[in-house]
C-alpha cells in the first residue's frame, strides 16, 4: 500500500512538471513583458529542454526575445545575465524558423533577425574600439550574414568586416569583402587603397596598379589614391609616371616633405642633379628633423664629388691645372655635405651607413679629430655620445651645385 501511494506521489508530481512546462513559456513571455528578464531566463531555459515544449516554434521565439533584450539592454544587472546573448538569440530565432512549418512566427522572427543584426554590428563596434580585430570580424560578418538572409547587402557591415579581416592578417577575406564593396559601388577611396596594398604586398602588379586605376578613375582628386600611384610607380622605376602623380600631390598636400623627398629621388635617378638637390632641401625645410632627406642630400654631393675625383684620375699627367680644379671642385662638395650628414647622424647615431660616410669625408679633408670620433663609435656603437665632440661643419654660403658641375661629364652620362 505504501509503494503504491508513493507511486501516486511521483505520478502527481510528473504531471504537474509536465503542465508546468507549457506555463513556463508563458510565464517567460509574462516575464518578458515586464522586463523581468532575469525571471524571464529562469522559465524559458527549462521549457527548451522540456520534451512537450522544445519542439514549439513559440518557446524559441521568446526565447529569441529574451536574449535580444539581455545583450540589447543598458542594465548592468541584466547585461550581466550572459555576455553571449546575441548569439544565443539569433541560435534561438533560427530553430524557431526550423519549426515554423507553419510560418506562422515568420514575421516576428525576422524582426527578430534584423535585430540580432543590429546587435551583432554593435557588439563588432566594441571589438573594433578595443582593437580586437578578429572578434570584430566574426561579429560584422554576422551582420552581414543576417542581412544577406533578409536579401540585403550591407555596405557599413562589409566595409568594417574588410578591414578588420585586412588588420588580422587574414587576406582571403579582406580581398573578398574588399572586392565585394567594389562591386556594390561603395563609394569610399580608402577600399581601393587598401586592396591595392594587399595585392602589392602578395607581389600581384598586374592586380596592385588596375585597383589602383580604377580607383583613381572612380575618385581622380583623391590623395591617398595619388600617393599610392606614386609610390606604385617609384617602386616599378617608371620616372615619369611616378613623376605626374607626385606633381598631383603636391598640388593637393604642397608642405608634405616625403612627396618633395620622392621627387628627390626621382630627380636623382635621372641626373637632374640641381631639381634633387631643390626637392631634398625642401624637404629639410618642412621637416628638419627628416633623417632620409638629410642623409640623401648629404649622399647627392658626395656621389657627384666622387665623379668629379673619378674623372680628374683619368686626365693626362700633363692637365695638372684641370686636376686642381676637379679636385677642388669634388672637395667643395664633400665640404657641403657634412653638415647634412652630421645632421642625419645627431637623428641616428648608430646608422652605420652614414659613420662610414663622414669617416671617409673627415679622413679625405684631413679633420682627424672628427675622424678619430667616428672610427670609436663604428667600433663600438654604445660611444655614440661623443658624437657631441664633433666639430660641426657649416653650409657654404656662395655654394652653388650647378657653377660647380658645370662643364664636366657629370651630367652627360
Amino acid at each position: 500500500m505504501k509503494k503504491i501511494a508513493f507511486i501516486t506521489i511521483i505520478l502527481v508530481i510528473n504531471f504537474t512538471l509536465l503542465k508546468a512546462q507549457p506555463i513556463n513559456v508563458q510565464s517567460a513571455f509574462n516575464y518578458l513583458r515586464s522586463g523581468q528578464l532575469d525571471k524571464a531566463v529562469e522559465k524559458i531555459e527549462p521549457a527548451i529542454k522540456n520534451d512537450k515544449t522544445m519542439s514549439d516554434a513559440k518557446t524559441w521565439l521568446y526565447r529569441g526575445n529574451i536574449y535580444i533584450q539581455i545583450s540589447a539592454s543598458k542594465d548592468p544587472k541584466y547585461k550581466s545575465l550572459d555576455t553571449n546573448a546575441v548569439q544565443i538569440a539569433y541560435d534561438s530565432y533560427q530553430k524557431s524558423i526550423e519549426l515554423d512549418k507553419e510560418k506562422e512566427f515568420y514575421q516576428k522572427n525576422m524582426i527578430g533577425l534584423n535585430a540580432c543584426g543590429e546587435q551583432f554590428y554593435s557588439v563588432g563596434a566594441e571589438f573594433y574600439k578595443k582593437k580586437d580585430y578578429p572578434n570584430a570580424l566574426t561579429a560584422f560578418e554576422k551582420t552581414i550574414q543576417i542581412n544577406s538572409i533578409m536579401g540585403k547587402a550591407d555596405t557599413i557591415a562589409t566595409y568594417y568586416a574588410a578591414f578588420c579581416a585586412d588588420l588580422s592578417k587574414n587576406k582571403v577575406k579582406a580581398k573578398e569583402y574588399f572586392r565585394n564593396l567594389i562591386k556594390l559601388n561603395y563609394n569610399e577611396p580608402s577600399i581601393y587603397t587598401a586592396l591595392a596594398a594587399i595585392y602589392k604586398e602578395d607581389k600581384d602588379t598586374a592586380r596592385t596598379i588596375k585597383i589602383i586605376r580604377d580607383g583613381r578613375k572612380k575618385f581622380p582628386q583623391n590623395y591617398d589614391l595619388i600617393i599610392s600611384e606614386a609610390n606604385y610607380y617609384l617602386a616599378a622605376g617608371e620616372d615619369i609616371k611616378a613623376q605626374t602623380a607626385l606633381r598631383q600631390a603636391i598640388e593637393k598636400d604642397p608642405n608634405n616633405p616625403v612627396i618633395h623627398y620622392n621627387f628627390g629621388i626621382i630627380y636623382e635617378k635621372i641626373r637632374d642633379f640641381e631639381n634633387a638637390e631643390t626637392a631634398y632641401k625642401k624637404a629639410i625645410e618642412l621637416k628638419p628633423t627628416y633623417f632620409d632627406a638629410n642623409y640623401n642630400l648629404g649622399a647627392l654631393y658626395i656621389n657627384i664629388a666622387s665623379e668629379l675625383s673619378k674623372q680628374a684620375n683619368n686626365l693626362p699627367l700633363e692637365k695638372t691645372k684641370e686636376f686642381e680644379e676637379f679636385k677642388t671642385k669634388a672637395n667643395k662638395l664633400l665640404q657641403q655635405a657634412l653638415p647634412y650628414l652630421e645632421k642625419a647622424i645627431k637623428l641616428q647615431s648608430n646608422d652605420q651607413t652614414t659613420l662610414t660616410a663622414l669617416k671617409e669625408i673627415y679622413k679625405k679633408l684631413n679633420k682627424s679629430k672628427n675622424s678619430d670620433i667616428i672610427k670609436k663609435v663604428i667600433l663600438d656603437p654604445k660611444n655614440s655620445t661623443i658624437l657631441n665632440d664633433l666639430e660641426l661643419s657649416t653650409l657654404a654660403p656662395d655654394f652653388n651645385l650647378m657653377s660647380i658641375i658645370k662643364d664636366t661629364d657629370v651630367l652627360k652620362k
